[in-house]
């Protein structure tokens, strides 16, 4: 059993479309304690099979799923024979921009390489993650994270756990591929640089860092999804210094100072906001 965390993304920069047709990002993210569950059984059959609890409408057990897919990548890696049983409980939304997804995937190849003794390190399971899914390594790291090329080019980053937030998932989703489709149409052309936020974490500077907080793919979503904007006025409204879309949305997270202050805001959007909302603490392992 392994849990797999949900994250968000502080800082996200899009800098263009490359030649492969992904885009070439920056992006500084941690993971949060809100998480799905994964559960492995090792049989003799030589099929992986997925079985999803909780939040699974409409997701696919078969090989569209991202879990299926980085499992037979794993075996292309390493010839095992074996499959087995995976039951997954789902507990982060989908269309929300928090990776869930992502998450599993790099969960059950940590699962996958502990009960089958393959013994592959980090950055053998980062290279495999990376063929299925852009933001797989990024959860096969402890804590905070820097993404660069497509997001497969991932370093950790400390001094990120700790901090509290409150996450709301509306009840509409977007398109990870319709928000990219977007975004360079509506780029301002000023490209963000990362390292103000680097620097205000490293030298402890709290209102810095606050100001550095930016997500590019926030103006391609409103523009798809006009209630964002209103969505984080109402964070903001609760006395949070930074409410963000994480990643591609929907899902908006407001920066709260402390734990009651993120639970006393829940209380109040929970009262005045559609859909599900989260106190969330990031954290420094999956």
């Amino acid at each position: 059993m392994i849990h797999a965390p949900a994250k968000i993304n502080l800082f996200f920069e899009v800098l263009g479309k490359r030649s492969d047709g992904f885009h070439e990002i920056v992006s500084l993210a941690c993971p949060v304690s809100l998480y799905d569950t994964l559960y492995f059984e090792s049989t003799e059959s030589p099929e992986w099979t997925l079985e999803i609890h909780g939040e699974s409408t409409g997701i696919p057990t078969d090989r569209r799923n991202i879990v299926i897919r980085v499992l037979e990548e794993f075996r292309c890696e390493t010839g095992v024979r074996h499959g087995g049983r995976f039951v997954l409980v789902k507990r982060i939304p989908s269309q929300a921009g928090l990776g869930g997804g992502s998450s599993d995937a790099a969960a059950a190849l940590l699962l996958v390489n502990r009960v089958q003794r393959r013994r592959l390190d980090r950055g053998a399971l980062c290279r495999i993650g990376a063929r299925v899914g852009s933001d797989v390594p990024l959860f096969l790291l402890s804590g905070g994270s820097l993404s660069r090329g497509r997001g497969e080019q991932v370093d950790p980053v400390a001094g990120l756990t700790g901090m509290h937030f409150v996450i709301v998932k509306p009840e509409e989703g977007l398109s990870t591929a319709e928000v990219y489709r977007s975004c360079m149409a509506v780029h301002d052309g000023e490209f963000r640089h990362v390292e103000p936020m680097l620097d205000a974490l490293r030298l402890r500077n709290g209102r810095k860092f606050a100001q550095s907080f930016f997500n590019r793919l926030e103006v391609p979503a409103e523009t798809l999804w006009p209630q964002g904007k209103k969505l984080a006025d109402a964070i903001r409204q609760c006395g949070c210094p930074v409410a963000q879309m994480s990643g591609s949305g929907t899902a908006v997270f407001g920066l709260c100072r402390s734990a009651t202050h993120a639970r006393r805001a829940a209380a109040i959007l929970s009262n005045r906001i559609p859909g599900r909302i989260f106190v969330v603490t990031t954290v420094a392992d999956a």
